[in-house]
């Protein structure tokens, strides 16, 4: 008889911990590797971000990233355009924030995919996307109070 298999050890072991994940720029250039990453079923990042690695030095970190995750994940890395209705939401909630006017069309097209694949996963289980905030913690900026016998 055949002893028992053993117990999980890891993520991996149970499958993919994420259903997606979004990577930026950073992660590529700076050469984190794929194997410090969380194991997903999908790997995407945007066509912005895909743009912004343009000096030969970036690019070859991004072939050895995509040979990565191919090697270690059997996953590709995917190009993919961000929603208008994610993008509208993010947006939207930057511009409660106060944090819209510090992001880039690329950190906005980020956040937008990444509201995406949240949105599609939220589908999947029945639709239900209460647990994403649309209402900020609290807002960026100078709160004026003014001072009493001002007048």
């Amino acid at each position: 008889m055949a002893p028992p298999p053993p117990p999980p050890s890891g993520p991996d072991d149970y499958g993919p911990a994420y259903h997606a994940l979004v990577i930026d720029s950073g992660a590529i250039i700076k050469q984190d590797t794929s194997s410090t990453l969380p194991p997903a079923s999908l790997y995407y990042t945007t066509p912005s971000v895909l743009a912004e690695i343009r000096d030969a030095r970036s690019r070859s970190h991004l072939e050895s990233f995509r040979l990565r995750l191919r090697s270690l994940r059997d996953a590709e890395l995917v190009a993919r355009t961000p929603s208008a209705a994610g993008l509208s939401a993010v947006s939207a909630f930057a511009r409660k924030t106060g944090d819209y006017n510090q992001l880039s069309g690329t950190d906005l097209g980020v956040l937008a995919l990444l509201y995406d694949a949240e949105a599609e996963a939220a589908a999947r289980g029945g639709g239900d996307m209460g647990h994403v905030r649309t209402e900020p913690k609290r807002v960026l900026g100078a709160r004026v109070t003014p001072l009493s016998g001002d007048g």
